[in-house]
């Protein structure tokens, strides 16, 4: 699987990473469709849990698009893991070839 690593990040030095009161980086599954796009334990763990409309793996750099929306497209009013991943799905094509790097 070609997940994306902390430290493959684009943004990993202005991500939080430290669990917030109440919050904790290891109970994803209980806390699933919260999600903060400030903390990076889940920006990681969404990024590593998108794949292709098969099923399939995503490339790392097609990770790293989508962390790029996230970060800087992502409108403010879409909260919560599965809005956040359906807008990534409806908006992809559309953004991806903005990606600047």
């Amino acid at each position: 699987m070609p997940e994306i690593t902390r430290n493959e990040l684009l943004y990993k030095n202005q991500y939080s990473w430290t669990a917030v009161p109440g919050d904790n980086p290891n109970k994803t599954r209980e806390d699933a469709d919260r999600f903060s796009r400030h903390e990076g334990y889940e920006v990681l763990h969404l990024l590593n849990s998108l794949t292709t409309g098969d099923g399939k793996d995503l490339p790392k750099r097609s990770r790293l698009v989508c962390e790029w929306m996230i970060r800087n497209e992502l409108p403010s009013t879409t909260q919560g893991r599965s809005k956040v991943i359906q807008w990534l799905i409806d908006n992809y094509t559309k953004l991806e070839p903005r990606y600047p790097y």
